[in-house]
């Protein structure tokens, strides 16, 4: 390639098509393999450059580091099925293998507010670990929800019993087949949550032909998020983010 004299960029032999082979680029001193793992843990007062968000702005009101030094704060909004406004920070899955962590701090008080983590590639597609309020235990539960080409799919039987409101969380995603875990603390092991789920559908392929559906677009991506359908007034804490390319 070259540019141009007028700063465009254009083949060097002056045509439009690609070649399989071209000359020897003398001079040329190629970079080490860059890293695309990601760790922030919220001490500073800007959060990671990396964080993308759907259907909206980044904007202090819903999402900051300034009101809890050492947290990302997000306030829940719409659910996820929306493209108005959900709380979600996202990063670009940069990896076919992949670790995903993070710590999240939430107190809801009703069913319909949620915070968690997980994989999203559009309103209609994503898959969430989050913690919400149980009506049934009257506690805070962890709970999983899927969207699958529009289809909302509830874990019914999985929910664990999360009582200080305080958990971390791991995903582990292998080539489209996903498992999540979860710890208490620290100086616990990692629990299985749920395992051997298939993600594969999340993808430009994943999606496109189907019904309603169109790809090619966003790509995948990890995520923190929360939702408050109740009166928009919840909001959760994440005490740091990670993702580690295998």
């Amino acid at each position: 390639m070259k540019w141009t004299e007028d700063g465009w960029l254009e083949m060097k032999d002056g045509s439009n098509l690609a070649k399989m082979e071209v000359e020897g680029m003398n001079g040329v001193n190629l970079s080490s393999r860059l890293s695309h793992d990601i760790f922030d843990d919220f001490n500073n007062e800007k959060y990671s450059i990396h964080f993308m968000t759907p259907y909206r702005n980044q904007d202090v009101d819903w999402v900051n580091t300034i009101e809890r030094s050492g947290y990302l704060r997000i306030r829940g909004e719409n659910s996820f099925f929306s493209q108005i406004n959900p709380s979600i920070m996202a990063t670009s899955a940069t990896s076919f293998n992949y670790e995903f962590q993070a710590k999240v701090e939430f107190y809801p008080d009703h069913y319909s507010e949620t915070a968690g983590m997980g994989l999203y590639y559009d309103s209609n597609n994503w898959i969430y670990a989050h913690l919400t309020h149980s009506e049934s235990s009257g506690g805070i539960v962890l709970s999983l929800l899927q969207a699958k080409l529009g289809e909302r799919i509830e874990f019914v039987h999985n929910n664990i019993a999360i009582p200080e409101g305080v958990v971390e969380l791991k995903l582990v995603y292998n080539s489209g087949i996903t498992d999540i875990f979860y710890r208490l603390n620290e100086n616990m092991n990692w629990q299985v949550f749920v395992d051997n789920i298939d993600v594969l559908y999340l993808s430009d392929e994943g999606v496109n032909g189907a019904p309603g559906e169109i790809g090619g677009f966003t790509g995948l991506f990890n995520f923190i998020g929360s939702v408050d359908s109740h009166q928009h007034d919840s909001f959760a804490e994440f005490d740091y983010y990670s993702v580690k390319n295998y």
